[in-house]
């Protein structure tokens, strides 16, 4: 079992370290990507039966809501990390310092814009939410 696990490994180091520099580089790095999501999708199967098991459901529905929030963050991008890793890269190699500095402060002052309007819109929901139950139950 230990040397049919040590030639399988053997024969994709070999896979992938054979090609031009750029290559061996690219296949480490898909294969590296390919390994941190399959981690982090096992990460998240333990988690659930974990989470229940140190709260009650209605704390589980409070940490899973939240979760969703955070993650939702991450679609709110709108490719401003994509287009800032690219424009950056091209005036840092034109030597554009003040450019590259515009891009940087641009991209964080959009994305603040953004999770401002998102924090303003939750805040909102959340005392408009109260003001609802506090005259439901306190209206006479």
């Amino acid at each position: 079992m230990y040397k049919t696990v040590k030639n399988l490994l053997d024969k994709i180091g070999q896979r992938l370290n054979k090609g031009q520099k750029r290559s061996v580089k690219a296949k480490k790095n898909i294969l590296a990507s390919f390994l941190i999501k399959g981690t982090s999708i096992l990460i998240g199967f333990y988690m659930v039966p974990l989470t229940i098991g140190y709260v009650d459901k209605e704390q589980y529905g409070v940490w899973l809501t939240l979760s969703s929030v955070v993650g939702w963050f991450s679609f709110f991008d709108i490719g401003l990390g994509s287009g800032l890793r690219n424009k950056l890269a091209l005036a840092l190699a034109n030597d554009e310092m003040e450019k590259a500095k515009s891009y940087v402060s641009s991209t964080y002052a959009i994305l603040g814009m953004i999770i401002s309007a998102i924090l303003g819109a939750f805040l909102c929901d959340s005392a408009l939410f109260r003001l609802a139950i506090h005259f439901k139950y306190y209206r006479g």
